[in-house]
């Protein structure tokens, strides 16, 4: 042959049946709303990319010619065909959240006189806020407080959580356990003149706030000069686990599964992987939607521990097919008489071969056929 550019062939050995069944369309990519899909863009049937990317392509029969097909010029790219899973991912936008979160209520009286800044952490022993310039101060207790401790008091488990963080800020010479002894009320009296309260040996209703551990300050409900009463949340709390909730499309519900693994990707692209931990039930939103919230725990705090407050999404991934040949979606051009073929690339010529097409997921869809293996390099346009 003769001309500037390589020889095309069409192998007759590398054509399948031509009733191939016509590619599943997904659904393209959309901006960050709830549960949407990102799928393969499939375009390529539309015939721009043969009419332009991939001028002169002749279209593959069942039976080659007796002769290589007339000479085109090499695809303006190419790509290899890999072999794995291909994955649909359902995107839904997420919330950061943390564990434990509650409502700390006041029992006192007064005039507010400091609050703690959003995101700082308080931890055993430290004051949480302040009531006409006193105190309040966080202990470590499964229990909420109740009563006012003082001596001859009944016994109850209040006191032995009262006396362990006695015991642990350094106040002891007493038993730890559920009696309210003159052992403890001297222990209480240590620990007032050291926080500078009145060391009088009672603890009024109000005075403590039990956690079950160290707490961050994720709101504050009042301010220094406001005035409070008993029954009246002042501060919002919560632990330092990490979690994010979303909201997935009723339709995709099957990928809800405790269990299950997703990626939690942030602003910057960058992603972490997560578990779900929680499935709630169904529900309507206000605009009609059917959604099936869930609750994923990060593997990795690394990354949210930089977060205050971001848009995040969650990913979920299903698997449309297991182990498999694929192409980029724009190596597919029509071929004659209805399916698909793609430009192999080799030793510098092209070569026309008919593919049957499979799952499409993730731009990339399935192929298979005679001769097609791993690693072989397909035409593709340059976008």
């Amino acid at each position: 042959m003769t001309g500037h550019g390589p020889d095309t062939a069409v192998s007759p050995l590398l054509s399948v049946d031509d009733h191939d069944d016509p590619p599943r369309e997904p659904a393209g990519r959309k901006q960050p709303s709830s549960g949407r899909r990102r799928a393969a863009l499939f375009a390529v049937a539309a015939g721009a990319v043969s009419a332009t990317a991939l001028a002169g392509m002749t279209y593959v029969r069942d039976t080659a010619p007796p002769e290589p097909a007339a000479q085109e010029r090499l695809p303006p790219g190419t790509e290899r065909i890999t072999r794995g899973n291909l994955v649909t991912e359902v995107v839904t936008p997420g919330a950061l959240t943390y564990s434990g979160a509650r409502a700390v209520n006041n029992h006192l009286t007064g005039i507010v006189t400091w609050v703690p800044t959003e995101n700082t952490v308080v931890t055993q022993g430290k004051r949480l806020y302040a009531v006409n310039n006193v105190p309040v101060f966080l202990m470590r207790g499964s229990l909420p407080a109740w009563r006012e401790f003082k001596p001859g008091m009944p016994d109850g488990t209040d006191v032995r959580m009262l006396e362990q963080n006695l015991a642990e800020l350094g106040h002891t010479g007493f038993t730890v356990d559920d009696e309210f002894s003159e052992k403890t009320e001297a222990a209480v009296k240590r620990w007032q003149k050291n926080t500078g309260l009145a060391a009088n040996g009672k603890i009024e209703l109000g005075r403590v706030v039990f956690a079950p551990g160290s707490v961050r300050i994720a709101g504050v409900k009042v301010r220094s000069g406001d005035s409070v009463a008993p029954a009246q949340d002042v501060l919002q709390v919560t632990g330092f686990q990490h979690s994010v909730s979303a909201e997935v499309p009723a339709k995709e519900q099957d990928l809800a599964v405790k269990g299950a693994h997703v990626d939690i990707e942030f602003p910057d692209g960058e992603r972490s992987k997560g578990t779900v931990a929680s499935v709630g039930a169904e529900k309507t939103k206000e605009d009609g939607t059917k959604v099936v919230p869930i609750t994923v725990r990060p593997e990795s705090s690394r990354k949210l521990d930089m977060l205050q407050s971001a848009e995040i999404v969650v990913v979920l991934k299903r698997t449309e097919a297991t182990d498999v040949l694929s192409v980029p979606v724009t190596a597919l051009l029509p071929a004659e008489g209805g399916g698909y073929a793609v430009q192999l690339v080799k030793n510098g010529k092209v070569f026309g071969v008919k593919v049957k097409t499979g799952a499409f997921a993730d731009g990339r869809a399935e192929i298979s056929g005679a001769g097609l293996s791993e690693g072989q390099l397909v035409g593709v346009p340059k976008l």
